[in-house]
């Protein structure tokens, strides 16, 4: 009887442990969750939570509001559009303390966390708290007019990323009003003109800004990876002056490639030596440069914003970025795109990765940012 029972208990101990390696072996690493995670973002009051009192301010209803904000502002009636800009200028706009959020296509998410771009981010953007309705790649496809010419996304696509992060720098933001609408640019659909997105799903418009630069985000910016269903992967968390990868299960951090990139685009420090250096931005709209193994404040007088251009088959570009063979050029400018083929980059961004003995010079704009 006893030898019965000792054979039992064994065989029970034997197919808990098995039950255990098996369940290790199919058991995927844990992917640490960062603070812009989806859950956080469900929290943050956004345009739509206030857009019917806006709407009233403006006497429009909802269905004037769908049918104007989704389409191009230069199609709109005088009175439409006033209406339509009112509406939209009453919107809240980003400060240092807004999460904002850039979509990216997953071919470019090396770009980022290799540092080939020097961490830097620009574009068009969105206020996180305005678009957390689109998570779903389809959501997310049809809500921003991703479908422009040359796009790099798909509604059938493996996927899309996510840059997330607070900036210093959102005076350098601006709503991306075409001429129409008391703006300085010509856009092409379905970029509307009117700082709302041509979405199609039955909504209206998301709200949208664009940088003027390319700057670096706010320590603790993240990049996500998120399936096509919506399900996101911390990848990279912005720390010094470049994003540093996540490992999964430990949540620790490593440096990824980090290309020797010697373009400057974004805000430096001028010290009263006259070095221009680095600066690390900081929630709340602090500023710090490292000096060895010490960080000290950085006054506003000490800021500067650099940009900086190349000349190119007659054309001149911003550059965005350079490894030790090329340089990566973009611009805004439509003829250089149809002249030269260009690639396009994002909405209403082209460029070319460039041999760097192909550039006839290159050069930096400094501004004051006092």
């Amino acid at each position: 009887m006893r030898t019965k029972l000792y054979t039992f208990l064994l065989l029970v101990f034997a197919s808990v442990m098995l039950f255990q390696a098996c369940s290790e072996e199919n058991t995927e690493p844990a992917w640490p969750k960062g603070q812009y995670n989806q859950t956080a973002i469900q929290k943050i009051s956004g345009f739509f939570e206030v857009r019917e009192d806006l709407l009233n301010n403006a006497n429009m209803s909802l269905s004037q509001f769908i049918s104007f904000s989704t389409d191009s502002a230069w199609n709109l009636s005088e009175s439409d559009k006033l209406s339509l800009r009112q509406v939209r200028d009453e919107i809240k706009f980003p400060n240092d303390s807004s999460l904002l959020q850039k979509v990216i296509p997953l071919e470019d998410v090396a770009l980022y966390m290799n540092n080939t771009y020097g961490g830097t981010v620009g574009g068009f953007i969105s206020s996180a708290g305005d678009v957390k309705s689109l998570r779903k790649l389809s959501d997310v496809y049809h809500g921003l007019r991703l479908d422009y010419c040359g796009s790099k996304f798909s509604p059938e696509g493996g996927g899309y990323a996510v840059l997330r992060f607070t900036s210093n720098v959102t005076n350098h933001l601006s709503i991306p009003y075409c001429e129409e609408m008391g703006g300085t640019k010509s856009y092409t659909w379905p970029t509307t003109g009117s700082g709302f997105t041509s979405s199609t799903l039955g909504n209206g418009g998301f709200p949208e800004y664009a940088f003027n630069n390319y700057y670096a985000p706010n320590q603790g910016g993240e990049l996500y990876e998120i399936t096509p269903a919506g399900n996101e992967i911390l990848r990279a968390i912005y720390n010094g002056n470049k994003w540093i990868t996540i490992e999964p299960e430990t949540g620790r951090t490593k440096s990824t490639v980090n290309h020797e990139n010697q373009i400057r685009n974004g805000i430096y420090a001028r010290l009263p030596e006259g070095n221009i250096v680095p600066v690390i931005a900081l929630k709340g709209g602090n500023w710090q440069i490292k000096q060895g193994e010490q960080t000290r404040n950085v006054s506003s007088q000490e800021l500067i914003s650099i940009s900086t251009y190349a000349e190119y088959q007659g054309f001149t570009f911003q550059v965005r970025g350079c490894d030790n063979i090329y340089y990566y050029l973009t611009t805004t400018d439509f003829d250089a795109q149809q002249n030269l083929s260009l690639n396009v980059i994002e909405k209403g961004i082209y460029g070319a990765r460039v041999d760097r003995g192909e550039i006839g010079r290159v050069w930096e704009r400094v501004k004051s940012e006092e």
